[in-house]
């Protein structure tokens, strides 16, 4: 007997052999998935033949099927409709007005949250479950699904109820009257008229969209309290708020991770749940549309801009019918501009997302409708106690009901609207964040209020403070609570730094610039830093001279570190010109130091030398310890690679001391790979070693590119000189890689010159000629006077001799025309 021959056809018989397969009765995969076993036992038997896609997938996952077992369930689902179809008695229906029409799209990624429906809803005691969740987040949806599986459980059936057209609370129960068919009754109350009819009868009542009308929750809650077997599942962007009610809110759907694309490429791609509805529209809109490997990253990114909202990526979808998905997201900066033209079967508030938001905030009073659009100055995310002092700050006019606790009181409302979200509260201040469609939204409203400017700078005067208080605690005990804060900050920090050079606002800009320029270094954003600096300096007429002076010292030290050596000297002396002006002896000692690098970096060792000893002296003087350190660490690097190797040692241990004192944990770790290096070239390479080890062990648990980056060169030198290539491969690698992302030129020479002594032990002679050429080329001064020195001379020697003259340096110098990007690409690689 063929499948389609069995009583309950394919898909029952497959769904039966798997539930036997898994052991489980009727009974127990019915309360495992969330389903009556009377559903259960009309799909095996085919009462019903065409389960609705998202039952299925339910099915599947519950089931545990693989993904080939999934595929022919789904498959076996698709059993044609008769000719004829058999008439559903009223009383096992979902009966739906015209204006909310189930759609015929699949429904996808909802499996889960459509089991919580039905597992409440199933729940003794729970009479009405509502479902909250942002605008177009796909509460009616889901609420529809759930509607429609649930109906045959009711004798009175399912019915829906929109009330988005009504009024006012006072149409709510004549909305209801007026769904089910009932008459109004002269002198009987709607209440009245509603309980005789629902008073004897198992019904579900769906009621979408209850946001408007809150103030007839109570006249619901005196409904189900006469009703014994009624039950309300209700949509709504805010809850009822009443004893009965079991609120389920429902997140955007699942985003994929930001680098699924490009380690997995777009089969994976396609499981994540908002890059498979965004598909199926696009697919919809385009047929001939298919994911690649090109567009994978494009789409996924797309995906995550509009933060998985189902409406905004059924809206942006049929745009991959005139732009790529590249030139879609590059768009999507001004998203509300392009999320329009809905489907015409949507109501008309949700065919643009600008609708939809506009629709949320007239149900708001004016203060929560204020904060919301101050909130959207910030980026990212927002602390509340920074919230409450930038709204306060904007205040136009009196206090507009956001003082004396008020900020906290409406951040509560904007949370029960679904427009504002919470952080997890595993952080150690509270934080909240919008959507990017509700930031842009909002945005519009504060430029429409007038208010834009006055609470842009007082988001950037909060910054402000906030990087100076983390500036005077960074290079103490308090430096890993320090981090944390400024990284969680971190687009808050760089929208008021671009917000600063675009207004005039060159000297606040500066003076946050300033402050992050250890933060900058620690964490290894030096290009980010540097572009910030120079920005703002472009505009800096006027600036308070020690402002201007600290700000040039910072942007200097940055270019020294990404390879701008004449750029560098040249902010540095402008520091060291303002400080001697402003007769300042501390910033005077650092700005010496600072030149002295720069100078070092240009090849003028005997001034820089002077001025950095001379930097030294005046720390002595000044007491300053903290920046004695550094200066010390500076002038043992100097002397290490052109003067006196055991000085440099005794200096490094000097600064070591002070670090550990200060509880300086990242500038501990830098001191460790100093002396990590003189271990190694002193021979002792057990000590170098376990230096190098302890710096890594830091630097991981800080979270510093690149510190960790210098240890774990450190350690590939120790393999080096133990002849371990392998080793000294993979750590230098992974050193590459974290020095490269931050533009660290001569972390990534030094990297290169290190794998071409790897190549050349391993018998790759021209891509070892490569390597070296390229590191030689991107830090010429790259090499130091030990026997790392000596290594790299024996295996370019040998080299030139495997070659012979020319192939080694045709090797080598197209090794030195790689860009940065390419030569760590090539290295990168591999064999």
């Amino acid at each position: 007997m063929t499948a389609e021959a069995t009583p309950g056809g394919a898909f029952g018989v497959l769904l039966r052999s798997y539930r036997a397969a898994a052991n489980l009765t009727q009974e127990e995969l019915a309360e495992r998935a969330g389903l009556s076993a009377q559903a259960i036992s009309m799909l095996e038997r085919g009462a019903r033949r065409s389960p609705r896609t998202s039952t299925v997938e339910l099915l599947a996952a519950t089931l545990e099927l693989d993904a080939a077992q999934r595929q022919g369930l789904v498959a076996a689902a698709r059993w044609p409709a008769p000719p004829i179809p058999a008439p559903v008695p009223a009383t096992a229906a979902l009966h739906v007005p015209s204006d909310l029409q189930l759609p015929a799209t699949p429904f996808v990624g909802r499996a889960h949250e459509l089991a919580r429906v039905r597992a409440l809803l199933a729940r003794p005691g729970v009479r009405l479950v509502t479902v909250t969740g942002p605008p177009g987040g796909g509460k009616t949806r889901l609420a529809l699904e759930a509607a429609a599986e649930l109906a045959m459980e009711y004798d009175g059936g399912a019915w829906a109820v929109a009330l988005g057209p009504v009024r006012g609370p006072d149409g709510v129960l004549p909305g209801i009257r007026q769904a089910l068919g009932l008459d109004e009754v002269a002198g009987a109350a709607p209440v009245e008229v509603l309980a005789a009819h629902c008073r004897e009868r198992g019904l579900l009542l769906l009621l979408d969209n209850f946001e408007h009308v809150l103030a007839a929750a109570p006249e619901l809650a005196e409904l189900l309290a006469r009703c014994p077997g009624l039950r309300a599942l209700v949509t709504s962007r805010a809850p009822l708020r009443i004893r009965a009610e079991h609120e389920l809110a429902l997140p955007p759907l699942q985003l994929p991770e930001a680098d699924l694309a490009d380690a997995a490429g777009p089969g994976p791609l396609r499981d994540v749940a908002s890059v498979r509805l965004f598909l199926d529209r696009v697919e919809a809109a385009d047929p001939d549309f298919r994911l690649t490997v090109e567009n994978a990253g494009a789409v996924a990114a797309i995906c995550r801009r509009l933060d998985g909202l189902p409406l905004a990526l059924e809206l942006a979808a049929p745009w991959l019918k005139l732009l790529s998905p590249r030139e879609l997201l590059d768009r999507l900066d001004r998203q509300l501009e392009l999320l329009v033209d809905g489907p015409r079967d949507l109501p008309e508030r949700q065919r643009t997302m600008r609708a939809t938001l506009r629709w949320s905030c007239e149900l708001l009073g004016p203060a929560p409708l204020a904060l919301l659009r101050r909130l959207a100055v910030f980026a990212g995310s927002a602390p509340v106690d920074g919230l409450e002092r930038v709204c306060l700050a904007a205040e136009p006019d009196g206090d507009g009901g956001l003082r004396g606790g008020g900020v906290l009181r409406h951040l509560a409302v904007l949370a029960d609207h679904s427009l504002v979200r919470r952080l997890p509260p595993d952080l150690d201040e509270p934080r909240v964040t919008l959507l990017e469609s509700v930031r842009e939204f909002g945005r519009e409203l504060l430029a429409a209020a007038g208010e834009e400017e006055a609470t842009a700078l007082a988001h950037l005067e909060l910054y402000v403070a906030i990087a100076e208080r983390a500036n005077d605690e960074i290079r103490g005990p308090a430096q890993s609570s320090c981090l944390d804060r400024l990284r969680r900050e971190h687009d808050n920090l760089t929208a008021a730094l671009a917000w600063a050079a675009d207004h005039g606002q060159a000297e606040s800009g500066l003076r946050l610039a300033a402050a992050l320029r250890s933060f900058w270094d620690f964490t290894g954003d030096r290009r980010e830093g540097q572009a910030a600096t120079e920005r703002l300096l472009a505009t800096a007429a006027g600036v308070d001279r020690r402002v201007l002076a600290e700000a040039l010292h910072g942007a200097a030290s940055m270019a020294w570190r990404l390879g701008a050596y004449e750029l560098s000297v040249a902010r540095q002396r402008e520091s060291l010109a303002i400080f001697r002006e402003l007769r300042d002896p501390r910033g005077v000692a650092n700005a010496l130091r600072g030149l002295g690098i720069g100078l070092d970096g240009q090849g003028a060792y005997g001034e820089a030398l002077a001025l950095l000893e001379e930097a030294v002296a005046l720390m002595r003087e000044l007491g300053d310890r903290e920046l004695l350190a550094t200066a010390l660490l500076n002038l043992g690097v100097h002397v290490a690679r052109h003067d006196d190797p055991g000085r440099a040692t005794r200096l490094y241990e000097e600064a070591l001391a002070i670090y550990r004192a200060k509880g300086n944990a990242l500038s501990t770790a830098h001191c460790l790979v100093n002396l990590g290096n003189r271990a190694r070239a002193e021979g002792s390479l057990a000590l170098a070693e376990a230096r190098h080890q302890e710096a890594a062990d830091i630097a991981r648990r800080l979270d510093s590119p690149f510190h960790l980056a210098a240890a774990l060169v450190g350690l590939a030198d120790v393999a080096r000189s133990c002849g371990d290539a392998p080793a000294a491969e993979a750590r230098c690698r992974e050193g590459l890689l974290l020095f490269a992302r931050s533009g660290e030129r001569q972390g990534v020479a030094a990297c290169l010159r290190l794998l071409g002594w790897v190549a050349w032990a391993e018998g790759e002679a021209v891509r070892a000629a490569r390597l070296y050429g390229a590191g030689d080329a991107l830090w010429p001064d790259a090499a130091s006077a030990d026997d790392e020195d000596r290594a790299h001379a024996v295996a370019a020697a040998d080299l030139r001799e495997r070659l012979g003259p020319d192939r080694f340096a045709a090797a080598y110098e197209a090794g030195g025309r790689l860009s940065l990007d390419d030569a760590v690409a090539e290295a990168a690689d591999g064999r």
